[in-house]
């Protein structure tokens, strides 16, 4: 069997099979460098990771990728510095640590669990449609969320008195740790629930009617008495709820700062 060869008109011109293997030739080559920059991405990242984990003193629910963007964060706001710390055992004696601040780190975490968990007091589309995350007379992760809060905060303020103190550090560590996992449990849950038959019925009544409220607020041709009606209505629906943080609310502003300067002429 005889094989032929076709080739360009051109006299001396690459024929069209080495033309197609190199081709070949190039888009492997190609693809072969993409693969090799994509795996070095992959384990620059990783590395990275690592280290900012490593350095920023995250276990356990603290060393998910959520914790350590907040941690991140928070130290390019606060400015952490890497400084030489010395840390005092129960028995007295004391161990110089060379790194990131462990106490800079948990008070930057704690605060941005504390700052989500303060937004679903105040954000009303939160309050509406996940309400059960307040339910504490029903919802044993609302009563969890509420206790671990307490303890960070109390943690916190007993390393405050003595920040060297290794003991005092590693408790407020654990207690930031447990807050924010029951926190997101907790909202996990309560996205769960949602404002369904299967949330507490006298709660959803309440938020049934406060999402009707809300509509009347937002909307353009509501008047400025009907407005003013309707945050007073609406004030009173949610504080049950979310108790004095409900004069935090941007929406109601407005009724609050009426009602406190009606107070203040009396």
């Amino acid at each position: 069997m005889m094989a032929f060869k076709v080739r360009r008109p051109s006299v001396g011109g690459p024929s069209i099979e080495a033309w197609a293997n190199d081709q070949a030739f190039a888009t492997i080559l190609v693809v072969g460098l993409t693969l090799a920059v994509v795996l070095a991405v992959i384990g620059f990242g990783a590395i990275m990771v690592g280290r900012l984990n490593s350095r920023a003193g995250l276990s356990g629910a603290g060393s998910d990728l959520i914790s350590l963007y907040a941690y991140a964060a928070a130290e390019e706001a606060h400015g952490l510095s890497s400084t030489r710390v010395a840390l005092r055992d129960s028995d007295g004696s004391t161990v110089d640590v060379w790194g990131w601040d462990r106490g800079e780190v948990t008070v930057a975490r704690h605060d941005a669990i504390q700052t989500r968990w303060d937004q679903w007091h105040t954000d009303l589309d939160l309050l509406i449609e996940f309400p059960a995350i307040h339910d504490v007379a029903h919802e044993e992760f609302a009563v969890r969320i509420l206790d671990r809060s307490e303890v960070a905060s109390t943690t916190r303020k007993r390393w405050e008195i003595d920040q060297n103190d290794h003991i005092l550090l590693r408790d407020f560590e654990t207690a930031v740790d447990a807050f924010d996992k029951a926190l997101r449990d907790g909202e996990h849950q309560a996205t769960i629930l949602g404002r369904g038959p299967s949330l507490d019925p006298v709660l959803k009544r309440v938020m049934d009617d406060a999402a009707h409220l809300v509509e009347i607020l937002r909307r353009p041709d509501t008047t400025d008495d009907d407005q003013d009606r309707t945050m007073r209505a609406l004030f009173k629906a949610l504080k049950p709820i979310v108790g004095d943080r409900a004069v935090e609310i941007p929406e109601l502003e407005p009724f609050v700062m009426k009602q406190l300067t009606t107070t203040k002429t009396k």
